[in-house]
């Protein structure tokens, strides 16, 4: 199985797209195709034969009729840039603009000397014809290759035939003014019709535009130091060693380190947070995408930029369109669904109103109104978009969710399964106490807890190791190995020594006594001699209690999991009003714990940690959310959700974003259902004679409307209060 990934651009609407998605995955060299109309993204898994755009593009054309540009994606492009106002909508534009000079030649022209009225009725035609005669070719290839026979061009084009019918019966009964009328009329729903298509595609431009400007998080260029001269170059060309400066109002283009100056740098574009940060060369670590607010800073390039954090966020928002959301699938089975019942019930219309009045012109031209009065496009568009605009919005808020899949899942969260260090506490560790055995020095306990814990990454291991020299001190050891939840153990300077919780250290055969102490204790031995403890303490998150408010606001359950004593556990848990807590727990049985939690619920279980040290439980839940993810590749990889700085409240957020999206594709759902019952029963009821213009009127403005309320969920506040 291969994987591919392709920028598509020129379908009218998601039916298009949906179709082409279903003809593709019925070929016999691919297991399954998925396009994202939101993103002009076609995701693509072949079985064995990878075929070519050539390939691709002659099966397209089989059932598209509309020229489809089609190109591999890769991650250097990894975002397209819509245009706003395509090619083929300028062309469309030029035959509407035809057809209304026509029509005003037809009622102000030729009407003075074209007794008759045939003369105008074959202007009237020939302009219809021009207008309609794409979407005529959208129908007969459909019946030709007997594919989605059954959309809305099919609804369109039997409604102008139909006007175009009554208005030859008429004109050759020698009712020339309703003869007229109805060809006219013909024109008009053309017309409109084509202007909605229009309308609908530069609102639908303008919203992919907006999202996508939301989350384009590319730096444009580098200012690279080469031969002692500043260069400008594309950040893709930069490699592992260079130095670029980066100066006040400029984003830094590459992940490094600062080797000079200092600066004062704003996050907001990969966390969401705008609070500048001093960095220097002792707090050093920077990322591609952060703006130098103010100072002056040389950084060292560590990654190229298509391993950069902002590279693979791109990367991952880019492709979140190849996880289908439920609404997804809901919109396909509803258009296939929806459109020939429309079709059923414009037939009954005509067959029981003709049958009970006997008025069968008038009958027929309602059902040809209940065909225009159908068109699903207000629904099959804006509820995608809808989903696509959650996750730019989530994006500006420093979250990435990998898919709007993803959202759906997000919903149906019931528990929040959460570790303590680094995702409830700061994992800022301080030492607490000191305490050697009689008879061994404060500096020799130390130093051996260095030499054992330098090589490890848990935070407890950064704490006790900050402000050391690392390298010196792994220079001197052989034979590291860390036993996750447990401890550590080294060889230093030919000495076995071991730091670790009290299990541990008496599994190497030394027996001591458990102490009693408020926070973390890490116990050391030295060749078989127990040289003492240390305690440390982590400093709870100032969010982490409205985080928990705000999940009982939504009636969702929070449980701890730690390895912490059950005496500093029972204190945690009365602090903070956690549910339930399991404390002492290694992280295997964090799993097993998190795995029992989800048999006993028919809700989601979501996971948050740091995506390294839980990566087994992340992977594991119905959601995983990473915190503090940025720079860390494992994260990434591992969650579902990647929050990319160390707030709390960010998987509150998330949650809040999915009701957002979700509540905005019902409301467009039965918003539009409602617009077209309404317009259907004023189209049905005979006293009421409604122009077959004005449903193309009501379904146009319906569909710029619910685009627009779809990309309003971009700029949705977050309601953070609490009851």
């Amino acid at each position: 199985m291969t994987d591919k990934i392709y920028h598509i651009s020129g379908f009218d609407c998601p039916s298009c797209a949906n179709k082409v998605e279903m003809f593709l995955s019925k070929q016999e060299d691919i297991e399954k195709c998925h396009i994202d109309f939101s993103t002009n993204k076609m995701f693509i898994t072949f079985k064995k034969n990878i075929l070519s755009i050539e390939e691709l593009l002659v099966l397209i054309s089989k059932v598209e009729s509309d020229p489809i540009f089609l190109k591999e994606s890769s991650r250097k492009i990894s975002i397209e840039i819509p245009k706003l106002f395509t090619k083929e909508m300028r062309f469309l534009l030029v035959r509407i603009v035809f057809a209304l000079v026509v029509v005003i030649a037809n009622m102000f022209i030729l009407n003075r000397f074209d007794d008759s009225g045939w003369i105008r009725f074959t202007a009237y035609l020939l302009t219809t014809t021009i207008l309609i005669y794409d979407v005529a070719w959208k129908v007969i290839l459909h019946l030709k290759n007997r594919q989605n026979i059954i959309d809305h061009n099919l609804l369109i084009v039997v409604a102008v035939l139909g006007a175009t019918v009554l208005s030859i019966i008429y004109m050759s009964e020698n009712d020339i003014d309703k003869g007229l009328d109805f060809i006219m009329e013909g024109t008009m729903v053309t017309g409109l019709f084509q202007i909605g298509q229009i309308v609908e595609k530069f609102a639908t431009n303008k919203s992919k535009l907006a999202v996508t400007n939301a989350i384009q998080l590319r730096v444009e260029y580098a200012n690279l130091i080469k031969n002692d001269a500043i260069v400008k170059v594309n950040p893709e060309q930069l490699v592992v060693g260079d130095v670029v400066v980066i100066s006040a109002g400029e984003m830094i283009p590459i992940d490094g380190e600062v080797m000079e100056g200092n600066a004062y740098i704003n996050k907001s574009s990969l966390t969401g947070e705008s609070t500048p940060v001093l960095v220097d060369v002792k707090n050093k670590e920077v990322f591609a995408g952060f703006l130098v607010e103010s100072g002056f800073i040389k950084v060292k390039v560590l990654k190229k930029y298509e391993d950069s954090a902002v590279s693979k966020i791109v990367e991952l928002i880019a492709s979140s369109g190849g996880k289908k959301s439920k609404a997804d699938g809901f919109i396909a089975r509803f258009a296939r669904i929806y459109t020939p019942i429309i079709v059923l019930l414009s037939i009954a219309v005509f067959l029981i109103g003709g049958l009970i009045t006997s008025d069968w012109r008038n009958y027929f031209l309602s059902g040809l109104e209940i065909l225009v009065t159908g068109c699903p496009c207000a629904i099959v568009i804006s509820v995608p978009l809808a989903f696509f605009a959650a996750i730019g919005l989530a994006s500006k808020r420093g979250i990435v969710i990998k898919g709007t899949s993803y959202l759906d899942e997000i919903n149906r969260i019931g528990k929040v399964i959460s570790d303590k260090t680094g995702t409830l506490t700061k994992g800022i560790f301080s030492i607490q106490k000191i305490s050697p055995v009689k008879g061994v020095k404060k500096e020799e306990l130390l130093e051996s807890l260095y030499a054992a814990e330098c090589l490890s990454t848990h935070p407890i291991a950064r704490t006790i190791c900050h402000d050391i020299d690392v390298k010196s001190l792994a220079a001197k050891q052989v034979d590291f190995k860390e036993t996750t939840g447990l401890g550590v153990t080294t060889v230093y300077e030919g000495k076995r020594i071991y730091a670790g919780n009290i299990s541990y250290i008496q599994q190497t055969g030394i027996a001591i006594k458990e102490v009693k102490e408020k926070g973390i204790v890490i116990y050391c031995q030295k060749e078989g001699k127990y040289l003492g403890y240390i305690v440390l303490n982590d400093e709870i998150k100032e969010e982490v209690h409205d985080m928990i408010k705000l999940f009982h606001k939504e009636k969702i359950e929070v449980i701890l999991l730690t390895g912490d004593k059950k005496e500093n556990a029972s204190i945690l848990q009365k602090e903070l009003g956690i549910d339930y807590i399991y404390s002492e727990l290694t992280p295997s049985e964090k799993v097993e714990l998190l795995e029992k939690e989800m048999l006993g619920t028919n809700k989601n279980v979501a996971f948050v940690g740091d995506g390294i040290n839980d990566a087994p439980s992340i992977k594991r839940s119905d959601v995983g959310f990473a915190m503090g993810a940025i720079g860390s590749d494992i994260a990434v990889q591992n969650a579902d959700v990647v929050i990319m700085n160390d707030n709390p409240i960010k998987v509150y957020e998330s949650i809040r974003i999915a009701r957002i999206a979700k509540n905005t594709a019902i409301f467009n759902i039965v918003f539009a259902l409602l617009i077209k019952i309404i317009v259907a029963i004023l189209v049905i009821i005979p006293t009421i004679n409604i122009p077959m213009k004005v449903p193309i009127i009501a379904d146009t403005g319906l569909t710029v409307v619910l685009v627009i309320n779809s990309l309003l969920v971009l700029y949705r506040p977050i309601n953070l209060k609490k009851k």
